[in-house]
């Protein structure tokens, strides 16, 4: 046997096995490949921002359900792709290169685009391989790549010609700072302080009404007052005029059901646009629309002299010239939610604007029932699809006026303004520089104007299943694939990719794009905050990496069950490097101890020829097993086998992680080889088939420990399994051996319970002596134990290992019901 190293060395040891890995293709998806395919929608992570350890967490638990199905014999289809197209590149590139992408030439911004991602790119990749991810990365896609762009087109042209598109000008969510159109799901809430007002409004009689609002600085697109029907102070008002302070002129008092009653004067305005509900009203009622804020969130000449300022500076303003003229009576400070967009954390604004959209609203109901028939781990996050589908109010706004994002396929006649779609064929398509093909087909005519607006990125990300099948598959073949088996994500993109994700393949396919998911929680600091930059609380995993290594780290990650949230801890991460030098130890302990004619005998007895088939149990039962601490032992590894696999199966990794490690510290290096040790060390002609026995069940032990834990710890599982298992004749890598199974006539219920009376005897010897402050290796002169008949029986065939593991002369057995220990006296 070569020298072996007697540390550890994670550093040394994972980049070598990262190389072996590409260089054998060890990951690498064959669609030819016999055996049925797991196929896993992985998500594509923003190139605009560096790995921080929320994915590092949530991809080692993708990883890990990866690993195992692929240990289980499944042909694992395991993309990788990123997302880098819209806004966040945008944002990148504005900050990288200190430009503005609306003072640049388009063409220009985009090639500075194309630019840092072609340099950032293959560095931001490296980052996944370096925690072990087994994706596939020999064929990847990128969401603004010609691959994606084709195919996002493709189907937006489906939508089309299914009458699931629509482009209209209409109230939209719209950002001031990014200078575009956003969608529902890409708002968040933010607490936030302002000033209740309450405005005077003067009736015709020259008496004031009272209207309660936040907004002052809209007051110019005021176009209507409403009160509730109930409500019988204004029962008298309803239908009459009041006039609209500093710009003088009259709106009609109007009801409805939604207004509160309760809240300031119960009297509200209506403005073209304050909110949703301003929308609703605007619609229902056929108001006309006033337009007092512009793209860039500053009042247009419908404010008059307040044009041309910000929101913020015009309500000053407005709220000094009604206190001069005494038409503001109070103003209460208050706390309440706002909308804010997640990209930039600005708070939106109701635009009114023509915009292309995905209609899904009449769908609702459909798409909930679709939700149900997802398998979901875990269970409770489906109720966050569901409230996210049931308070939708709005259609998918899918137009975005920005720059870096896939193009819309579409022209306009110039003549009569029909919609001119590109020929599938010619896709990918840029409108701008590329001319549409044929005439009008409504009015004959030969000019068009190319839509200059580009996708939200989510239109494309929503086809991740698309995008990656087709790197292997034509379209039809892509079409059996779907669905896939796994969608693994965290919960915070529930609302936009696993939901859109929903929405187009049912729209495209008629059928789900998954049959289940996987939901990872946040990463959280050690004060339960949710890591962000904004906080100054992420840690990088580079750093983790270098100091304890990526099984370390991947460890940490297996700690607590799918969808919870997973406090980062340091000590939790030092405490998987501690496992992974333990776990190299004892195999090269016991590897020591296995001479080179024991080895090969045992791994020919284990590996067939292929090197994957399971060893003969009962064989080996019979020819090389005697003892009953071995079989103790053999009869605990197959339960935990079996807890293992029923974890993994339910997508519970973190409770096979922990039966793991409890089954490797507690009985294997704790007790088990501590109590064999001394059949290990002799090696006298008398001892020769217990001896034998021993380093069998160890063989066994370990090479099955391995690969159960291969999922978790790659990279140390490769190097233990190279190093000490590996032959001629079995597989090249722990990565494609066979996950264990559990044998039934190594499974025996009796004999774990003995192993728990033997450990029971075991500790109180331990604590005899700890008590005494007394070395464990004190020579116990006689050590009486009170038992039964039973317990007495299996007790004796074990006990010269007993003897050596307590260093014990004499043992004798007295019959009592009760099992208990008596240490008569030590040797000096």
């Amino acid at each position: 046997m070569k020298e072996i190293s007697k540390h550890y060395d994670p550093s040394e040891t994972e980049p070598r096995w990262l190389k072996f890995w590409e260089k054998e293709g060890i990951y690498k998806f064959d669609p030819r490949a016999k055996g049925e395919i797991f196929s896993i929608d992985t998500p594509p992570p923003y190139v605009s921002g560096r790995m921080h350890v929320g994915h590092a967490s949530s991809f080692s638990q993708e990883d890990f359900v990866a690993r195992y199905q692929k240990m289980r014999g499944k042909n694992i289809f395991h993309p990788f792709g990123t997302d880098d197209n819209g806004l966040p590149t945008e944002r990148l590139v504005e900050k990288t290169y200190n430009v503005k992408a609306t003072k640049m030439k388009r063409g220009d911004f985009i090639r500075l685009c194309n630019k840092m991602l072609s340099e950032m790119t293959p560095e931001f990749i490296e980052d996944w391989k370096d925690i072990g991810m087994s994706c596939d990365f020999s064929k990847m896609y990128s969401t603004i790549d010609d691959h994606s762009r084709e195919i996002s087109q493709w189907h937006f042209i489906d939508l089309y010609k299914k009458q699931r598109v629509y482009r209209q000008e209409a109230p939209v969510i719209w950002c001031p700072h990014c200078q575009t159109a956003i969608a529902q799901a890409d708002l968040e809430d933010k607490e936030s302080k302002t000033f209740f007002s309450n405005l005077v409004f003067k009736l015709k009689n020259g008496k004031g009404l009272i209207i309660s609002t936040t907004r002052p600085e809209l007051l110019s697109s005021c176009v209507a007052i409403f009160v509730h029907p109930r409500d019988l102070r204004y029962k008298r008002l309803v239908g009459q005029k009041a006039k609209v302070p500093l710009f003088n002129y009259w709106v009609e008092i109007k009801t409805d059901k939604k207004v509160d009653m309760k809240k300031g004067s119960g009297a509200v305005m209506c403005c073209t646009f304050g909110d949703k509900t301003d929308v609703e009203w605007f619609k229902e009622y056929k108001l006309p629309l006033k337009v007092s804020l512009d793209a860039e969130g500053k009042l247009t000449k419908l404010a008059k002299k307040y044009a041309n300022l910000s929101i913020k500076e015009a309500r000053s303003r407005i709220i000094e010239d009604l206190k001069t003229k005494k038409l503001l009576t109070a103003q209460k400070e208050i706390s309440h939610t706002v909308n804010i967009h997640e990209r930039c954390k600005t708070e939106i604004e109701i635009l009114n604007s023509k915009q292309w959209f995905i209609r899904y609203l009449d769908k609702k109901n459909e798409l909930i029932e679709l939700g149900r028939k997802i398998e979901w781990h875990p269970p409770f996050m489906r109720s966050r699809y569901e409230n996210w589908v049931k308070g939708l109010s709005w259609d998918w706004a899918i137009s975005r006026q920005r720059f870096f994002g896939v193009s819309f396929p579409v022209w306009y006649c110039q003549k009569c303004g029909e919609v001119k779609l590109a020929e599938e064929k010619d896709l990918p398509v840029d409108p701008l520089a590329d001319k549409p093909k044929g005439k009008c087909g409504k009015c004959g005519g030969s000019k068009f104007s190319p839509e200059k607006d580009v996708m939200d990125t989510w239109a494309t990300s929503s086809l991740t299943p698309q995008l990656a099948l087709q790197l292997f598959y034509g379209e039809k073949e892509t079409k059996k694939m779907i669905p896939m088996s796994l969608r693994p994500q965290a919960h915070d993109i529930i609302s936009t990719w696993l939901f859109y994700t929903v929405v187009r393949s049912n729209f495209h396919l008629g059928k789900l794009p998954w049959n289940r998911v996987m939901i990872s929680g946040y990463v959280t600091d050690p004060n339960g905050r949710k890591m962000s930059k904004s906080l100054g609380n992420v840690i990088s995993p580079k750093v983790i990496l270098e100091k304890y290594g990526a099984d370390a780290l991947r460890l940490w990650a297996a700690g607590r069950s799918v969808g919870q949230d997973l406090n980062y801890s340091e000590e939790e991460i030092q405490a998987g490097k501690k496992f992974l030098t333990k776990l190299w130890n004892v195999t090269r302990f016991v590897m020591m101890n296995l001479s080179l004619a024991t080895l090969e005998k045992i791994s020919k007895s284990y590996f067939s020829q292929s090197g994957k088939k399971e060893p003969n149990k009962d064989a080996i039962l019979n020819k090389v097993v005697r003892d009953e601490a071995d079989k103790w032992i053999l009869a605990e590894l197959q339960e935990l086998v079996d807890s293992a696999t029923k974890s993994f199966e339910n997508y519970d990794y973190s409770s096979a992680k922990l039966a793991i490690e409890k089954f490797f510290w507690i009985k294997l290096a704790d007790n088990y080889i501590e109590i064999v040790k001394n059949r290990l060390y002799d090696e006298s002609p008398k001892n020769k088939k217990g001896r034998e026995s021993a380093q069998f069940t160890l063989y066994t032990v370990l090479l099955t420990l391995l690969r159960l834990l291969a999922p978790f710890i790659p990279f140390a599982t490769e190097e233990i399994y190279q190093t000490f298992f590996k032959t001629n004749k079995t597989p090249k890598s722990i990565h494609l051996c066979d996950w264990p199974e559990a044998n039934k006539k190594l499974a025996d219920k009796k004999r774990v319970e003995f192993g728990k009376i033997l450990l029971k005897i075991v500790g109180q010897i331990r604590k005899h002596k700890a008590e005494r402050g007394l070395s464990m290796k004190t020579e116990i002169k006689k050590l009486e134990i009170f038992c039964d008949g039973n317990i007495r029986k299996s007790i004796e065939e074990i006990e010269g290992d007993l003897k050596a593991v307590g260093n014990i002369g004499e043992i004798k057995f007295k019959k009592s019901g009760k099992l208990r220990i008596k240490i008569s006296d030590f040797k000096a």
